[in-house]
């Protein structure tokens, strides 16, 4: 196969000039490792609420698949690190996840990823811009195209940066030369595993999303199991417990972290107790651009509530006992009565 070189070295330099900090190719072709990992995972219910991976499950297996790219020959992968070092935002006494302090990674990665794009489509190849929104496994393709490799965490772990980043793929008919695969250099290390608050992995780089705080705060649509209340803690929206631990996060640089992924002014001056007030078209004016929109209004205030059951004071209280009288969805209110006798025994026990 004849790979064209020139076309390689301008999709790279176009790839850091929108900022991304590394470049990776790989060979478009059947994940058969990935593919029997996602029928075991599936068959487990695993993915919990999250259907759509069972029905998209043929496509994520392979890029060259109709509903993809069918021609696909090379996957381009973008990594972009979002501020590590960046201190936790929330509205307090609650925490949200670091990638989601910021605009949603979703508008701006897609827009940068697409302008490299064009230059595949301007060489007169096809190309498909994915951002965490198709069918495709970034974090593989990650790690056969040499960006980095995946963690027992399951997060994809790029040496020099750690884990925080996003990914962009480009899944293209161009053939471009693809870069060395990765090894995985986590050793003996399970500092990840043992961190995480619901015990959610069942083996090293397997997930139970139903057990994940991080699923449990932004996909899961119902009321959060009691077993996993108390260890939802300050968690909001996400979770970075098995990512703040990692080894290669405490050396990581803070390199190229745009700055449309940094605290942004929605967070300031916000109590918990505000958005727990909010109503659905308050909460879509607030929430326009971020990813906390993922989690709904419903949602979010159901995971506010159980904060402050877990994190909140007395001043609370109030907020608390009007959303479980008052609030237009049972969801929220359940959480509310729960939190609320949670956090009047819990000041009772400290006075």
């Amino acid at each position: 196969m004849s790979f064209d070189a020139e076309l390689a070295e301008r999709v790279r330099a176009e790839s850091l000039e929108q900022g991304f900090a590394r470049v990776g190719v790989a060979e478009a072709a059947r994940l058969d490792s990935e593919a029997t990992y996602l029928d075991a995972w599936l068959a487990a219910g695993r993915q919990g609420d999250m259907d759509w991976m069972e029905r998209t499950a043929e496509v994520r297996k392979d890029p060259r698949h109709p509903n993809m790219l069918d021609g696909a020959r090379s996957v381009v992968v973008l990594a972009a690190p979002y501020g590590r070092r960046s201190d936790y935002a929330g509205p307090a006494p609650a925490r949200i996840a670091k990638y989601a302090q910021g605009r949603d990674y979703h508008n701006v990665l897609t827009k940068k990823a697409r302008r490299v794009s064009g230059l595949l489509q301007e060489a007169g190849f096809a190309a498909r811009v994915a951002v965490d929104s198709k069918p495709v496994f970034e974090r593989a393709w990650a790690e056969r195209a040499g960006v980095g490799f995946v963690g027992k965490n399951c997060c994809l772990i790029v040496p020099g940066l750690g884990s925080h980043v996003f990914l962009a793929c480009i899944v293209t008919s161009a053939a471009l030369r693809p870069d060395e695969p990765m090894e995985r250099r986590c050793g003996d290390c399970t500092l990840c595993l043992d961190a995480c608050p619901t015990r959610a992995f069942s083996e090293p780089r397997v997930l139970d999303a139903r057990k994940c705080i991080s699923y449990l705060t932004i996909e899961h649509r119902g009321p959060i199991p009691e077993e996993h209340r108390d260890a939802i803690g300050e968690w909001m929206f996400g979770c970075d417990v098995c990512q703040d631990v990692c080894p290669y996060n405490q050396g990581a640089r803070d390199e190229g972290a745009l700055e449309a992924f940094q605290p942004g002014e929605r967070w300031r001056d916000l109590d918990a107790a505000d958005l727990l007030r909010m109503d659905e078209e308050t909460f879509a004016r607030w929430a326009q651009g971020s990813p906390v929109k993922r989690a709904r209004r419903e949602g979010l205030a159901r995971n506010i509530a159980l904060v402050l059951g877990n994190r909140g004071e007395a001043v609370h209280l109030p907020v608390l006992d009007q959303a479980r009288r008052d609030d237009a969805s049972e969801l929220v209110r359940e959480a509310a009565g729960w939190a609320h006798e949670r956090l009047t025994r819990r000041l009772a026990a400290e006075e």
